[in-house]
């Protein structure tokens, strides 16, 4: 079923008892439930909140140990202890050989201090590395030269980052045809019986054609996919092979459902995938992404070709060109606790993005991060399905130019280059969510107790420059015109000066909220900015139950019956990472307040980015750079 007719709803709106929803969070603070500190294994969502044909199950990131079979951590992380050597500043120079040296399972160790790098350092295999902290006097620090290019650590093959979608060259062996359709949710692929292309434990890629009524043309020349006209697609392990049936079973479902009539096929991917690797406890500084134009590439961690890998609690600066963080075709890979701001430049199309989830990369779980100061703090590009993005704060988006567009509100959470779909926003604090349609469209993600104010925080945007208020582009929901499918409940949502609602008041950074829906229209404030009425991005919206500051209230959708929401979409319970004495679920039109304290934003509340963004920067304001 899908939903037509928006006028009609958006004139039905009611209030929804708080009592009646509040009985579906109660009794919600028990410890961490699931294999992987409370992912959502039996997560039970009241019937027809959901559209299933529009959404998908999500179980993110690393569900077990199957490495060393030790039980996760509270935060959902493999626990490692067997420490294989402890490496001093000095030693820098030889850190890369240290790593190569230490077996799978192991830990090596930096001590406090700043060790100076003079290429970029890749984690193998089974390998953590873990400094001491990622800030304030006792951090491990951890410094590319000014000479070098490149990211600062890498999780994946050596020089490999990001080809597996901008170069194509991670998918050079031969294309098999699926012979049957492969169903969303599912997890088996049908090939011609006697194919010997894969075994057990390789890693691939699955896409079909273009389908026009589904993919815009943006991105339809295929930079960001296998080859010109396979833009969706999903990354895949497999996890058995029987070459007689030709059945290729996969270690997590599908996402959405491959169609022979599309040319649905299946890829194997060329190379070895790091697995079990992580990155814990550090500063960096002074990475410089790679490319025909700086940015392009991560300049902190390049996370690529990589499965069940790790980072946690790690600092990046404005010392760093280009993407912070970038999660490329990767496979149940985790971005947590991690702390990541300000950029070495500011100019147009430099891609400094805070954490990227891209090309194809399924089932990435990205949670409790502060990302700030960047065009694009948190970014889907083409990604695979199945990824959530959690309780992370993101604000401060900027678009600085040369243009006198310095003032143009920019996306929080966004939508870069077609088709991202069956994706997950939930729990997070931001000014501004959506879907951009810049390079393509995207369709089918599901935003779901987000607070979402259309306000940036009042602090110095970059290098302790002045406040600039925004003037454009203000909104809540941004979903442009040919986004599909697009799932909404249980938000709140937009910008007030009437504290009696009880929700955050204005923080006096953008005009308040006006319009509830505008249609193709972004002049005035609105909650949700869509295309035209008859437009995809209307006609097809699934929302519900969210408030807003326009209306007042909680907008019920008449043509969904429950008014129950569950705490969590992709959580059975309180996670065991979650601060002990704050209230889970923090937001939602079914707490009192509706909006209370989201961990990380109250991290980066207490942080002094005056001092601590890059101490070192004289700031080029002309030329939008820290040289």
């Amino acid at each position: 079923m899908q939903l037509a007719g928006l006028a009609r709803r958006r004139a039905a709106g009611a209030w929804w008892v708080r009592a009646a929803w509040r009985a579906a969070v109660g009794g919600s603070s028990s410890g961490p439930a699931g294999a992987n500190g409370g992912a959502s294994a039996g997560i039970t969502t009241p019937t027809g909140l959901l559209n299933p044909d529009i959404t998908t199950e999500w179980k993110p990131g690393i569900l077990v140990d199957s490495a060393l079979n030790q039980p996760l951590g509270p935060d959902g992380l493999p626990v490692r202890t067997n420490l294989c050597r402890t490496v001093q500043p000095s030693e820098a120079s030889s850190l890369q050989t240290t790593l190569n040296g230490c077996a799978a399972g192991s830990v090596v160790e930096l001590v406090t201090g700043t060790y100076n790098l003079s290429s970029t350092v890749y984690i193998p295999s089974g390998v953590v590395l873990r400094g001491q902290g990622s800030t304030g006097s006792s951090a491990t620090i951890l410094v590319l030269a000014k000479s070098a290019t490149g990211p600062v650590l890498a999780i994946g093959p050596k020089d490999v980052f990001d080809q597996s979608c901008y170069n194509n060259s991670n998918y050079t062996n031969a294309v098999v045809d699926l012979v049957a359709d492969a169903a969303k949710e599912q997890s088996q692929i049908a090939i011609a019986s006697g194919n010997t292309s894969f075994a057990a434990g390789d890693f691939a890629l699955v896409d079909q054609t273009d389908d026009p009524s589904i993919i815009s043309a943006g991105d339809s020349g295929g930079s960001f996919a296998r080859g010109k006209g396979h833009i969706l697609s999903q990354r895949v392990e497999i996890a058995s092979v029987d070459t007689g049936k030709g059945i290729l079973t996969l270690a997590s479902p599908l996402h959405w459902t491959f169609k022979t009539s599309l040319k649905a096929q299946i890829t194997k991917a060329n190379y070895a995938v790091t697995k079990w690797a992580g990155i814990e406890h550090v500063w960096l500084q002074g990475g410089k992404g790679l490319g025909e134009y700086l940015g392009r590439k991560a300049g902190g961690v390049d996370v690529s070709n990589a499965a069940y890998c790790w980072v946690k609690d790690v600092q990046t600066d404005g010392t760093l060109t280009g993407m912070h963080v970038t999660l490329t075709a990767t496979n149940r890979c985790v971005v947590r606790d991690s702390h990541f701001h300000n950029s070495a430049q500011y100019g147009f199309g430099q891609d400094n993005y805070g954490i990227v989830v891209r090309c194809a990369a399924a089932d990435n779980l990205v949670e409790n991060n502060i990302a700030r100061y960047m065009n694009k703090p948190i970014l889907f590009n083409n990604s695979g399905g199945g990824n959530v993005v959690g309780y992370n704060y993101a604000d401060n988006e900027w678009s600085l130019d040369s243009n006198g567009g310095d003032q143009f509100q920019e996306s929080s959470i966004d939508v870069h280059c077609s088709f991202p779909h069956m994706e997950l926003v939930e729990g997070n604090y931001a000014a501004h969510v959506g879907a951009s349609t810049t390079h393509g469209n995207g369709g089918y993600l599901t935003y779901f107790r987000n607070y979402v104010s259309s306000q940036q925080a009042p602090n110095p945007i970059v290098w302790s420059l002045p406040v600039l208020a925004q003037t454009g582009n203000v909104m809540a929901l941004q979903i442009d015109a040919t986004d599909h499918d697009m799932t909404v409940i249980g938000n709140v949502l937009g910008s007030t000066s009437n504290a009696a609602l009880g929700v955050p008041v204005s923080l006096g950074t953008a005009d308040l909220s006006k319009v509830y829906m505008a249609y193709a229209d972004n002049s005035k404030p609105c909650i949700f900015c869509l295309g035209a009425k008859n437009d995809v991005s209307a006609t097809t919206l699934w929302w519900h139950g969210n408030f807003d500051t326009v209306n007042g209230k909680v907008m019920s959708n008449p043509n969904i019956a429950t008014q129950t929401l569950p705490a969590s979409l992709y959580y059975q319970a309180k996670p065991g990472w979650w601060p002990s004495g704050t209230a889970w679920p923090w937001a939602g039109p079914d707490l009192s307040p509706m909006v209370g304290t989201l961990p990380a934003q109250a991290t980066s509340a207490a942080f002094d980015y005056n001092t601590s963004n890059d101490p070192s920067c004289k700031a080029n304001v002309s030329a939008y750079s820290c040289p």
